[in-house]
């Protein structure tokens, strides 16, 4: 079973405290969970170009010095090109062996890698990374291999700044799958986690709304699966219809020297080494707890 987690600080507006902190403690406590991979995804809006010029194409590549190393590489790029030169970058990328396409980024910051929460921190110091809120994984390969490119978060190269968490099984990936495709959209893993982040990509682009996307993907997705998801505006907790898989949400009114924040996660241990445990409880079978910016 795969460990998640996520924080929002309540004063979203102060985004210069170190979350980074937090979700490595959240995640180090779930770590039994999984060991395969790790990854977090943080969002602050001080990383945004202000404009929309530019964003960061980020994918990870083969290290050429070390074996079984990878390295995280953002390419700058602008939104002014053609989006056939984009989409010729991305597919060059895409064919390349020694690639794993992230996403991309305009205020979000995702990093992950194989091995623990630990050897994350120590290639990216991910405990100084500051933003408004954040996301974070423990991955233990169940239904694909264990490879940078099926490591937790999940993100897309057609919307900046959404990423995804997930525990459980996407039954009828394999179906969702197909339609998104069917559709144009690029899949660059073969972990059926990804099909979530691209699904509400496809939604958010119809109408706008993550209450509604969140909705949809409850009603078309089958299997037992929680998943957390966040956008620059916006993180959610999310439950299949018959609550299978665990999602918890704790609050941390500012105890501990932390300002005040809501957590969320798979265990209750998460929360509580966090200071998350007032206002504890469940997300409903076929709901979501959302908060916004």
């Amino acid at each position: 079973m795969c460990g998640i987690c996520g924080i929002i600080l309540k004063d979203h507006n102060n985004p210069n405290f170190s979350i980074g902190a937090l979700l490595y403690q959240m995640m180090e406590s779930q770590q039994v969970r999984a060991q395969d991979s790790a990854g977090i995804a943080i969002f602050n809006n001080i990383n945004s170009h202000n404009n929309d010029l530019f964003y960061n194409l980020a994918y990870l590549m083969e290290s050429p010095t070390e074996i079984g190393e990878y390295d995280l590489i953002e390419k700058k790029v602008s939104t002014t090109i053609p989006s056939n030169e984009q989409v010729q970058l991305i597919s060059r990328l895409s064919e390349d062996n020694r690639v794993s396409i992230i996403g991309c980024e305009k205020e979000m910051k995702l990093v992950k890698n194989l091995g623990l929460v630990k050897d994350l921190d120590k290639k990216y110091n991910i405990k100084s990374m500051k933003g408004s809120h954040g996301i974070g994984h423990l991955r233990i390969a169940t239904s694909s291999k264990v490879d940078p490119s099926n490591a937790h978060p999940f993100s897309t190269t057609v919307m900046p700044d959404i990423a995804v968490v997930h525990n459980g099984e996407i039954s009828n990936y394999s179906k969702l799958r197909n339609l998104l495709e069917n559709k144009g959209y690029p899949f660059y893993s073969n972990c059926d986690s990804e099909v979530i982040a691209v699904f509400l990509v496809d939604q958010l682009l119809k109408h706008g709304d993550i209450q509604r996307a969140h909705d949809e993907f409850i009603q078309k997705a089958d299997g037992p699966f929680t998943y957390i998801a966040a956008t620059n505006h916006s993180l959610s907790l999310i439950r299949d219809k018959f609550g299978t898989r665990k999602g918890i949400v704790g609050y941390n009114p500012g105890k501990n020297g932390y300002p005040a924040f809501w957590a969320m996660a798979t265990d209750l241990s998460a929360l509580d080494i966090v200071g998350a445990n007032e206002y504890v409880k469940a997300a409903s079978p076929g709901k979501s707890i959302i908060f916004t910016i």
